[in-house]
């Protein structure tokens, strides 16, 4: 069974950097951290491909933040700030086998599942953040991946914006709806799937909305950072 994984991550790392003046007597030491983060271009990634004559994922979340909060011994939700539109898109362009009954091309079921991985702080301490994703899937839509590349003999795929659309019925594309990751479980969660073997193939799409990350307990949080990643695994099977 052929596996593809794609990793969403939870947290981003800063860089820092410390000045001293050249040639000058010290008289005191003190210092000032500073952070800069660079982001992906987007609220999605692309996928690695191929996609020409291959089942691939094409676009899945680039990044979930949950910004900077104040830790409490309470359970807490918190929402995702990343901004735009947030999709897990998958492109079918295998080549099927050919039926006795009429001759159209068939390929087989596939499904996307996704896992949480323990959220860790980032010191020494290793501490483990008890804590659980949500987010809501929207119904599952058509992709139009776009036109092969010359120079690459690939599909370029085209940007998820303007190129959404309905799907024929029927299709047996289900999603996952309501989607709850606990961190550290390693069963995976289904996201989007075809169902069963047929003659469906091309883009399908869903859309993640209310992305909340809930936090059972932040004892022992109080001035951590936390990082984690969400797994994305399309299977050729269902």
């Amino acid at each position: 069974m052929k596996k593809i994984l794609f990793t969403t991550l939870l947290a981003s790392s800063a860089l820092l950097i410390f000045a001293k003046p050249a040639n000058a007597e010290e008289i005191g030491n003190e210092q000032t951290d500073l952070g800069i983060s660079f982001d992906t271009d987007g609220p999605v990634k692309p996928g690695e491909g191929p996609f020409k004559d291959n089942l691939a994922l094409v676009w899945t979340p680039s990044k979930f933040d949950f910004g900077r909060q104040s830790a409490t011994a309470n359970i807490a939700t918190y929402s995702n700030t990343v901004a735009g539109d947030q999709y897990v898109v998958v492109n079918d362009d295998r080549k099927g086998t050919a039926t006795e009954e009429n001759g159209e091309e068939k390929t087989s079921a596939w499904k996307v599942t996704a896992t949480l991985s323990k959220l860790v702080s980032k010191d020494s301490s290793a501490t483990e953040l008890p804590s659980k994703l949500t987010f809501t899937l929207g119904n599952p839509q058509s992709y139009d991946i776009g036109e092969i590349d010359p120079d690459t003999n690939d599909f370029l795929p085209n940007p998820i914006e303007g190129n959404l659309g309905t799907l024929a019925d029927p299709n047996n594309i289900v999603v996952g709806r309501n989607v709850t990751l606990e961190a550290g479980n390693t069963t995976g969660t289904n996201i989007i799937a075809k169902t069963q073997e047929n003659s469906v193939k091309g883009g399908f799409a869903t859309k993640l909305s209310d992305t909340k990350l809930t936090v059972t307990t932040g004892t022992g949080a109080a001035g951590k950072a936390f990082k984690g990643s969400v797994n994305w695994s399309l299977d050729n099977t269902y």
